[in-house]
């Protein structure tokens, strides 16, 4: 594939500053030599897969309607289909083929935690997945053929959906601009922009999707942590106990109280910092995610990397990392690992790594000389995390 997704005179101060998550933004390939890094052929088989997460959709363009089903399918499902107007979607293509994997690199402006995973699309001629909204960002890339993408209305929670489709589409679409996408185009769309793209023949369509969870997600997942935090005992008390003037009344001290109570449990920060910290490295496949090598100790780890191999990221894997009052914490597929602050240096290259490079071999002959640091090497490559080659 090509080495760049991104042309070299895109501008990431720019666009950070006037564009992530304000408005939408066409970036034009500034050469033609985008080659797919998977096949329509290839990305059908994947779909075919137990773990691979696939859809098809087709549209009835006489009545506006489409209809949805799931994967895993089989050869007969696409022989079956139409000539034109259906799609077929495969999440967190990024997890099966490494050079899908490889786009992500230019990325690198977005901070990795907040990446979710790359969505590719196949679409027939006049496929479409309908007019539709997200609530995250999105890099939509063009591989081979055209798409026509149509952009509208801000949207929300209070957008009025189509009642007859399962697939949140919009009741009412307004375009506002339009755009003809070709090999290497890139339509950036932040968050609750609608959308609605149709392929003109047959395309590829790699969508990079990131991260955003709900703050009712949040607030319910750091009330879950805290809930493992309290025990049994901790319970109500009287805060200021006195005769009651009426005993029906709940008084404000009660109340204030209770609110400090709440503030004090959900406010900790350390709770927080180690919550979103797995939540946002948490593989969207933790199948996927795992070893069937074991290595016993430090001693057979460093022999084999002192001998010429070398480690690199596992596929699907998601590194993230905090540094407070001199102490680590690594969070690695969801897992929080505490590290004193001289594991700087290697938390930094694997929040940082490129998955198609090996980690520096300066770094980790540095790590292979603190045994105590070494055990993180030792517990990501038994976990599935790393892997040696």
């Amino acid at each position: 594939m090509t080495a760049r997704v991104l042309p070299e005179n895109f501008n990431r101060n720019d666009f950070l500053k006037n564009y992530w998550q304000k408005k939408p933004l066409l970036i034009r390939a500034t050469n033609s030599d985008f080659i797919d890094p998977v096949t329509p052929e290839e990305l059908a088989a994947l779909a075919c897969e137990d773990e691979a997460e696939a859809r098809l959709v087709q549209v009835n363009p006489q009545q506006s309607e489409w209809t949805l089903r799931h994967g895993p399918f089989t050869e007969a499902d696409f022989l079956s289909l139409p000539a034109s107007h259906y799609s077929l979607l495969v999440q967190s293509v990024d997890q099966w083929v490494d050079d899908v994997a490889a786009m992500l690199a230019d990325f690198d402006f977005i901070p990795g935690w907040r990446v979710d995973d790359i969505m590719v699309s196949y679409a027939s001629d006049q496929g479409n997945v309908g007019p539709h909204f997200d609530y995250y960002d999105v890099f939509l890339i063009q591989g081979q053929g055209q798409r026509r993408w149509q952009t509208g209305q801000h949207c929300d929670h209070t957008t009025e959906l189509q009642t007859s489709s399962d697939m949140k589409l919009l009741q009412n679409f307004q375009a506002t601009e339009e755009y003809l996408l070709e090999a290497g185009d890139i339509l950036y769309l932040p968050p609750g922009i609608a959308h609605y793209g149709i392929a003109e023949g047959s395309a590829l369509t790699y969508s990079v999707g990131f991260r955003a969870p709900s703050w009712a997600e949040i607030l319910g997942g750091v009330v879950d942590e805290v809930l493992d935090e309290l025990n049994e005992g901790e319970r109500y008390t009287d805060a200021c106990p006195r005769l009651p003037l009426h005993r029906g009344e709940i008084p404000g001290d009660v109340i204030d109280a209770l609110q400090q109570g709440i503030n004090k449990r959900l406010g900790n920060r350390q709770l927080i910092r180690r919550w979103f910290g797995k939540t946002m490295t948490e593989p969207r496949y933790v199948a996927q995610i795992g070893t069937d090598e074991v290595i016993a100790c430090h001693q057979t780890l460093q022999r084999q990397l002192l001998g010429g191999q070398q480690l690199y990221p596992a596929p699907g894997a998601r590194f993230a990392y905090t540094i407070e009052d001199q102490q680590a914490e690594l969070y690695a597929n969801g897992d929080c690992i505490a590290l004193p602050s001289r594991a700087l240096c290697l938390l930094q290259a694997l929040s940082d790594s490129n998955p198609m490079a090996p980690l520096p071999d300066k770094i980790i002959r540095a790590v292979l000389n603190d045994p105590e640091v070494a055990q993180l090497l030792l517990k990501l490559l038994n976990q599935g995390s790393l892997i040696i080659e």
